[in-house]
């Protein structure tokens, strides 16, 4: 029989890494602050939605493109969200163009809800339908 002392680490341990995975959703409310400087501008996050179900979709490739070329990818996690940190203090945020991507869907509306100040989180919402 495992201690209790030790199966709460062995608890942790596997799923400490799942912590990660759950970013902060509702407008921008909760988003963990960034390990960046403020200067270097807002984070983006968000989702893809199917626009016919109203499910978040999992695993859809998320894109950002900004600066000169420049381009981040990521995917949404299990409830359908993203994540990016801030592009930096050279690039306009409204110049951060974000896409998603997912096999069976079509991309119809990227929603952007700024924050109320110029260094809040911008919330982003990619609307998709199957195909």
């Amino acid at each position: 029989m495992i201690p209790s002392r030790a199966c709460a680490a062995l608890l942790l341990l596997a799923l400490g890494p799942l912590a990660c995975l759950a970013p902060a959703y509702a407008g921008g409310d909760g988003v963990e602050p960034s390990s960046e400087d403020p200067a270097d501008g807002p984070p983006f996050f968000g989702d893809a939605t199917d626009i016919k179900t109203r499910k978040f979709l999992a695993d859809a490739l998320v894109r950002a493109e900004f600066g000169k070329g420049q381009v981040i990818l990521t995917h949404t996690d299990p409830e359908g969200r993203f994540r990016f940190g801030a592009f930096g203090a050279a690039v306009n945020p409204d110049s951060v163009k974000i896409n998603c991507v997912m096999k069976g869907y079509k991309l119809v509306d990227v929603l952007r809800r700024p924050g109320p100040a110029a260094d809040a989180p911008i919330e982003v919402q990619c609307l998709l339908e199957p195909e």
